[in-house]
């Protein structure tokens, strides 16, 4: 008799599982898990590109790449394309030549000034001929927001 009273046993404890997998299963919406969604990154460089062209004449809705620069092009862009801007930013770019030394800061230019959210906004800066004439050699320039460093990019003078 002690053989049943355990097969009893094991049967019942067996049934008792299958009974609580089963109202787990048929149950899911019975759980919830709290996840903290970040909220979408803002103040994103989508482009930073050094172009010959004059931006004013680029389609921004486009990609836009790097076109190559020579010392006899009448001027050298920097164009920058920011996304998801929700918050007045001061742009001001900062040109460094082959030796590394600043040839050129912009004034300060602010964006935004209503603070309106914007998807993404175009502005660029234009280092003059006469800055890099005779000046061949690996360039940088860097572009702050707000005082603070925000991107840079390096490009060649041919």
């Amino acid at each position: 008799m002690k053989a049943q009273r355990s097969v009893r046993g094991v049967g019942c404890r067996r049934a008792a599982h299958a009974a609580v997998l089963a109202l787990l299963l048929s149950c899911p919406a019975c759980f919830s898990f709290r996840v903290v969604v970040p909220p979408d990154p803002e103040d994103v460089v989508g482009t930073l590109a050094i172009v010959r062209t004059h931006p004013g004449d680029l389609d921004l809705e486009k990609p836009i790449a790097d076109e190559p620069v020579s010392e006899d092009d009448n001027g050298i862009h920097s164009l920058v394309k920011v996304l998801q801007v929700n918050r007045p930013m001061m742009l001001q770019w900062h040109w460094y030549s082959p030796d590394n030394l600043r040839l050129r800061s912009s004034k300060a230019v602010t964006v935004n000034a209503k603070a309106r959210f914007l998807a993404y906004f175009a502005a660029w800066d234009t280092l003059p001929r006469q800055y890099y004439a005779g000046k061949k050699g690996n360039w940088a320039v860097v572009i702050t927001v707000d005082g603070r460093f925000f991107a840079r990019k390096e490009f060649i003078i041919r």
